[in-house]
């Protein structure tokens, strides 16, 4: 006598039909699964027990990445996730890590900063006048984004194929985006833009490539747009209160990385027992984010500079 049962596997990260054609495989001609249907969100199994269990089942999806679960997933508003986020440090491990990291990183950027301009500069106090705006929002700009980063890394989970898209196409666009626009008002258009368009491209490509060449083409063509864009807004401002623009524009950039480190939290860590916590220590991180305001700093006052540069 065959016996057979019916589930209902609760899967919030279907959103395509790619999703549907990934779990298909899984399922299909799976030995105890004799059928199947995927619809939205869900997916209905009708399996023999005595062949293949439940928590096997829930496995054949966490394997790609997807989260599973019998029960319904909740999705906490935001002032309940923020509630959560200030009473469960633990929970929370990762995330205060992060903040700490890019708070004492902005900081310190500043020490080794100071003291090149105290070596080379010293005898022309009217670099530091005239910089001093922009590598503050230089080092901003690459610490948010470099935490943006690290926080995506920290965690090694199988991503599915929109939210890698997701990934590569938001870090990419407003690493594009920031660099472009701070590039573009020191050194002009023709440098804010090739230095915004390859900054942009390669951060894309190198974090959307969790999800093959779609992820990357997504990533390329975000850094493309808001490399390009960036200058655009700098040189467009130029003679109307560019600065005064800066405070808004940098915290809806950090708002929009923000939100996707929030996304990431909800849609691929919580509630995901297959995911491994490897964050890399403060010095790596705090070396990439000198790294890199060093040589944007060293273009933006030794790189050809057009007469549309504002610096």
């Amino acid at each position: 006598m065959r016996l057979n049962m019916k589930k209902t596997i609760y899967c919030p990260d279907i959103t395509c039909e790619s999703c549907v054609k990934v779990l298909t495989k899984q399922f299909q001609n799976r030995k105890g699964v004799q059928s199947f249907f995927i619809g939205n969100s869900a997916i209905d199994v009708d399996y023999n027990p005595e062949i293949i269990k439940e928590e096997d089942l829930l496995k054949l999806i966490h394997e790609k990445g997807y989260r599973a679960s019998f029960s319904v997933f909740g999705r906490a508003s935001f002032s309940e996730r923020a509630k959560d986020f200030m009473t469960n440090k633990e929970k929370y491990a990762l995330e205060y890590k992060m903040l700490t990291y890019a708070a004492a990183s902005f900081l310190l950027l500043f020490a080794p900063q100071f003291l090149i301009w105290h070596i080379f500069f010293n005898h022309d106090p009217a670099t530091l006048t005239k910089y001093i705006w922009w590598v503050f929002y230089l080092n901003l700009s690459v610490v948010t984004i470099g935490a943006a980063i690290w926080h995506y890394h920290a965690y090694k989970a199988q991503i599915t194929h929109m939210i890698g898209m997701m990934v590569g196409m938001t870090i990419g666009m407003v690493s594009g985006l920031l660099v472009g626009t701070l590039v573009g008002a020191t050194n002009g258009m023709f440098m804010g833009t090739l230095v915004g368009l390859l900054f942009g491209v390669t951060i894309g490509a190198l974090n959307g490539k969790c999800c093959g060449i779609m992820g990357i083409m997504e990533g390329m063509m975000a850094g493309v747009m808001g490399g390009t864009m960036g200058p655009m807004i700098s040189l467009m401002m130029k003679y109307d209160y560019l600065l005064l623009f800066m405070p808004l524009f940098m915290l809806v950039n950090m708002i929009i990385l923000w939100g996707l480190s929030y996304m990431l939290y909800e849609e691929v860590i919580e509630e995901n027992p297959n995911v491994e916590r490897k964050p890399l220590d403060f010095f790596t991180f705090f070396s990439f984010c000198f790294l890199a305001t060093i040589i944007l700093l060293a273009i933006m006052i030794f790189g050809y500079k057009s007469p549309l540069g504002i610096a």
